[in-house]
């Protein structure tokens, strides 16, 4: 391990421009290409730290089951709804109906 580093820390790159399609692609699984507050950057790609998590991750697995589960509960006029209220958000309808349930609905701006 190269002087200064650390295991586990990430090392990021920034780019003067980001690769074209083909070269992100044929790097797939190994480089994350981005653009992080307008400078494009790539990094190693997120590994998994395995089936060991902290306690307090581990207790919510759960209520994130039960939470993705009631998705399929839901009318499809209240899917619809969670959909069109997530557009432009960056999430889901089902991320947002996920969100709804385990931390309350109006913890989060409702326009």
């Amino acid at each position: 391990m190269p002087p200064g580093h650390r295991a586990g820390t990430v090392i990021m790159a920034k780019l003067t421009g980001m690769p074209s399609m083909a070269i992100i692609d044929g790097f797939k699984g190994n480089v994350d290409f981005y653009v992080y507050m307008g400078v494009p950057v790539a990094r190693a790609w997120p590994r998994s730290p395995g089936r060991h998590r902290a306690a307090a991750v581990e207790a919510r697995w759960p209520s994130f089951t039960q939470a993705a589960r009631e998705w399929k509960n839901l009318s499809p006029e209240m899917q619809a709804f969670y959909n069109k209220w997530a557009e432009g958000s960056g999430l889901s309808g089902r991320d947002l109906q996920v969100r709804a349930y385990l931390t309350g609905l109006y913890r989060y701006p409702l326009e």
